[in-house]
């Protein structure tokens, strides 16, 4: 049975006289569910709009194909996968309720949600504003945040599996069922395959864990941004073989406007070694989380973990300091750097006097405290971090001549950590490493300099020349 045939079949309902045994199993639909409207046609099958006669809810309803269904030892994966999958129960993700068979028919009812897919969205726009992406992307990290919490990788995240709801939610669909169509078949390879939204270790078929969605997130945001995408070719294999070996174009060489930091979270995403993106969704969505989003303090239970408590109130340290500082100078740059958290600690008499003594030297110039202080912003306790805070201080630390400053600055510059991504800018600061005596530099400028092309290395070369002459002079 083709599926268009099932699908009119269904739509229709006609007499079982008519048709044979094919219509008797529409019948069984239609005394469950009255079918409103078709909603499109996947990999997997139709999806339709329907009432539940029980509930009277409306529901979707995606019809499987007669080839999937067939499949005894699919349907025992569907079944695995969509137990794990109603499992996830969040605003960011569309709900599963039930998988049912009816002799060689399978369906799976879900929430409906009103609204269209991201891909019919992206044809009729071509692109969208860095505003509206951002907000789609914080969306879309936290549902994922969700499913990878309750232990469920999407493995198939792509535009067509995120719906645009029409009061602004944004809907992730569809987790486990890659996975569950996963198979030696030709049948499902052709379904599931979608080599232009898979990483390098997907397509290879190494381990993927939740990182693995971050970078098919990378070339969604990609997309969105610049209305292309970061990735193609004339085949599967070609678009599959430029994911594992081909940096792909920075956005802002495409669009302009493109915001150093939504850039840099794009780029991270996209690294081909998974240890260099995000290590989880939540992660990335800190990173684009709005500057007025404050952080509620702890309850105070911190001094019992001396270790820990003592990184955490640097913050009350920094916070005490210059805000005192930036009410006699609204020009003071430390200041700026630390005052939107001036409400994380209101009892500036626990701050530790060392702490007090750390802060102090930084601000006198001490390249030690400055690069001591930068890495407890960047690698501290959660609570207390601020990769903006944490380049502000490692910058100042570098400057200073600290090389372990300057090892840590090129790295924040190559990984896009508190800065826009910036290779040129990592090879001028693993330079300067190199010569302060930094072993891990040396690796690195071997491995940028077979990364980089020699335009960019000459861009280095005289930033680096620059650099020098401005160090030598003060």
């Amino acid at each position: 049975m083709e599926s268009r045939d099932l699908k009119t079949q269904v739509l229709a309902s006609p007499p079982a006289a008519a048709i044979g045994s094919a219509p008797d199993v529409a019948a069984m639909l239609a005394a469950r569910y009255e079918v409103l409207d078709n909603l499109g046609e996947g990999g997997m099958g139709l999806v339709y709009r329907v009432r539940d006669r029980e509930t009277g809810e409306i529901l979707a309803l995606k019809l499987l194909r007669p080839e999937i269904a067939r499949d005894p030892a699919m349907m025992e994966r569907f079944k695995d996968e969509i137990r794990l999958a109603r499992r996830i129960t969040h605003k960011n993700v569309c709900r599963i309720y039930d998988f049912n068979r009816v002799d060689e028919l399978a369906y799976i009812t879900m929430e409906y949600v009103d609204g269209e897919s991201l891909r019919a969205y992206l044809r009729r726009a071509g692109k969208l504003s860095p505003e509206r992406v951002t907000d789609i992307a914080r969306q879309i990290a936290v549902g994922l945040g969700e499913a990878h919490a309750q232990g469920v990788v999407h493995r198939d995240l792509k535009p067509e599996n995120i719906i645009l709801a029409r009061d602004g939610l944004v809907k992730l669909m569809d987790f486990g069922i890659a996975r569950a169509l996963g198979s030696n078949t030709t049948s499902t390879q052709t379904v599931i395959g979608t080599p232009g939204y898979m990483a390098p270790e997907q397509s290879q078929g190494k381990t993927v864990d939740q990182r693995t969605d971050l970078y098919a997130l990378g070339l969604i945001l990609y997309e969105c941004l610049t209305g292309q995408r970061a990735f193609s070719g004339a085949t599967p294999v070609e678009v599959a073989l430029r994911q594992m070996k081909e940096r792909p174009v920075s956005p802002r060489k495409l669009l302009a406007t493109t915001p150093p930091l939504l850039e840099a979270v794009v780029m991270r995403c996209l690294e081909k070694d998974p240890s260099r993106r995000f290590a989880s969704a939540a992660e990335l969505q800190r990173t684009l989380a709005p500057p007025s989003v404050s952080v509620q303090p702890p309850a105070p239970r911190w001094r019992k973990f001396a270790a820990i408590f003592a990184a955490v109130v640097l913050t009350a340290v920094v916070v005490h300091k210059t805000v005192k500082q930036a009410r006699s100078s609204a020009h003071d740059v430390a200041s700026q750097q630390t005052e939107s958290t001036s409400a994380d600690f209101e009892d500036q008499r626990q701050v530790p006097e060392e702490l007090v003594k750390l802060f102090q030297a930084a601000k006198q110039g001490d390249a030690a405290a400055q690069e001591r202080i930068g890495r407890l912003y960047l690698d501290g306790p959660e609570r207390a971090r601020d990769e903006r805070k944490a380049f502000f201080w490692t910058r100042r630390a570098a400057l200073g001549g600290d090389s372990k400053a300057q090892f840590m600055l090129a790295r924040m510059y190559e990984n896009g950590r508190g800065v826009a991504r910036n290779m040129i800018g990592a090879y001028v600061w693993y330079s300067v490493a190199v010569t302060s005596g930094s072993e891990p530099a040396v690796d690195a400028i071997v491995r940028l300099k077979r990364e980089l092309s020699s335009e960019e290395i000459a861009a280095g070369e005289q930033q680096l020349l620059r650099l020098r002459g401005n160090r030598e002079r003060q």
